[in-house]
Order: structure tokens, then C-alpha cells, then sequence
């Protein structure tokens, strides 16, 4: 069977994905939270060995992108993937890798208000 052609749409989340998840300190937080689960601010500090502003920048990215969800109790704020986010492209590159996946993942488009990467960028 043939795979289908990625929409536009698609493929342009699909890159904002890879450029998101391309950069070695943000692609260490996702591992973090993939391995570990929900974890707070300063357990990701203790886990990853990144420090302050670095560590928050990252996570600012990651949440512009929705790769992350954040729930705040009192003072501390908690990571956690957003996994549907990711589902699309994991597929793709699955497919990619000439491996079956159960169905086509819908591929969830990044709102679009500026590249992460761009952002990445400026900061």
C-alpha cells in the first residue's frame, strides 16, 4: 500500500516539529519528561543540568509549539509532553523508517503565530 501524500498543512507542522525538537537541549527535556513523566521546573533543572534562563527559554519554546503541557499547583509549575501534539509526526517518521504504524495519526497543526524556531532566534 501506498502512503499518502502529506497536505501543506502537514507538512509545514511536521517541520516546525523537527526544527523544534532539532535543537540538543530541548530534544533533552522531551527525553526527560518521555522517561520520567510530569516533573517540575526545578526537577528538570536536576535532571537535565540545565540551568536558569536556559532551562525556562527552552521550556517557553516547547510550550509555543504545544510539545508541552504545563499545570501550575501553588508556586510550582509542572512539565509534561503533549502527546497527541507529537502523534502526527512520530507517525510520519515511523513511515519514514519503513516501520507499520496502527492507522494514520493525525498530524496536529502548530498554531501559527511565528516559527519557534524564529523565536529560538531572537532570544
Amino acid at each position: 500500500m501506498t502512503a499518502k501524500p502529506l497536505s501543506e498543512i502537514e507538512l509545514e507542522t511536521v517541520a516546525e516539529v523537527m526544527r523544534v525538537l532539532g535543537h540538543e537541549t530541548r530534544l533533552r527535556l522531551i527525553d526527560a519528561l518521555r522517561i520520567r513523566g510530569e516533573q517540575s521546573v526545578g526537577e528538570l533543572e536536576a535532571l537535565t543540568g540545565i540551568g536558569q534562563p536556559g532551562l525556562s527559554q527552552q521550556l517557553a519554546i516547547l510550550r509555543k509549539a504545544e510539545l508541552v503541557r504545563t499545570r501550575r499547583a501553588a508556586k510550582q509549575v509542572y512539565y509534561d509532553l503533549a502527546p497527541t501534539a507529537l502523534a502526527g509526526t512520530a507517525a510520519f517518521m515511523a513511515d519514514l523508517a519503513g516501520m507499520k504504524t496502527s492507522g494514520a495519526e493525525p498530524i496536529k497543526a502548530i498554531p501559527a503565530r511565528g516559527s519557534a524556531a524564529t523565536f529560538a532566534k531572537i532570544l
